[in-house]
């Protein structure tokens, strides 16, 4: 691969301000997943709820799956393992920890016919009634809402999934997982379209794609700005895990968790500079997504999530 790699060390990077969470909001167990929408959060947690929180921190709807029987036969909550909105606001899709999918709308929870044995590990909205479930199996499955049938069951791969992340136009849609390669597909056509790797080693964790820009948190310590068509990356090194990344709408702001103390690095992409450290967090980070250039939000394996806002 043709490639120009820029490796970014913490010892350039020692002046970047410590910045505190503007709002936290206090949660019944932990959000494994959500999507920002105009500022407004909706998140899967743990015990099953969706929940709809405002920029200002209030929970003000709650939603919550049905119950599901343990190996023992007894009745549990199950966790939301990932949740999309759709283009109006008004409808939920959520991927449940039995290997269901459900909408929710107007507070109402209705269950698909689609199922699977394995993990639902991401699950997202292409159009109004189509929407792209990434399975830890190593398949990427187009659902369609209204025929409530399969489309189209797509193989990413012979390694499993960890993450999927679409475009903000919902054109392109990226995949990632054990084998360190990002794979680009077309969601109109349902094809992969192309492949990206070099820049990891290992197992990618998390992938944000904005603004023509593809973003990896990887096992190797590493996190990978790549151009979308693959052929440039910069490389931003850590001290731990990289367990999440997350992009600004520009491209132009990263975020990631790098280190075994749950702190943000933020960097300024251009510049290739450490702008702030976000501290907050005292478990293992689950996601980081932006609202705009300054504000973004983080969730982690506690009962809270966080608002933050750059200087």
């Amino acid at each position: 691969m043709k490639s120009f790699l820029f490796v970014l060390y913490f010892s350039l990077t020692l002046y970047a301000g410590v910045i505190s969470p503007k709002v936290s909001v206090k949660t019944s167990s932990p959000v494994l997943d959500f999507v920002v929408r105009g500022g407004d959060i909706w998140a899967g947690t743990a015990n099953g709820e969706a929940l709809h929180i405002t920029p200002k921190g209030k929970i003000i709807s709650t939603t919550v799956l049905p119950v599901i029987e343990d190996s023992w036969g007894e009745k549990i909550k199950q966790k939301i393992m990932s949740i999309d909105l759709s283009s109006d606001a008004k409808t939920l899709i959520v991927a449940g920890e039995d290997g269901c999918l459900y909408t929710i709308r107007g507070g109402k929870v209705a269950k698909t016919s689609f199922s699977t044995k394995t993990v639902v590990k991401k699950i997202a909205f292409i159009s109004e009634f189509k929407v792209a479930l990434a399975l830890l199996s190593n398949e990427v499955v187009f659902f369609d809402l209204k025929t409530n049938r399969i489309m189209k069951t797509l193989s990413g791969g012979t390694s499993p999934l960890s993450d999927m992340a679409l475009s903000t136009d919902k054109k392109i849609a990226v995949i990632a997982g054990e084998a360190g390669v990002v794979s680009v597909i077309d969601t109109a056509v349902m094809k992969i379209i192309r492949r990206i790797e070099g820049g990891n080693v290992d197992n990618i964790y998390k992938i944000d794609i904005q603004n023509n820009r593809v973003l990896t948190a990887g096992q190797d310590r590493r996190a990978i700005l790549y151009t979308l068509d693959g052929k440039s990356y910069s490389r931003f090194e850590g001290s731990f895990l990289i367990y999440t990344v997350a992009l600004s709408p520009s491209a132009g702001v990263m975020a990631a968790a790098m280190d075994e103390e749950n702190l943000i690095s933020v960097f300024d992409t251009i510049k290739r500079q450490k702008i702030a450290m976000a501290k907050g967090h005292t478990a293992t980070l689950n996601r980081i997504a932006f609202i705009d250039e300054k504000r973004f939000v983080s969730c982690a394996d506690e009962n809270k999530i966080l608002f933050w806002e750059l200087p």
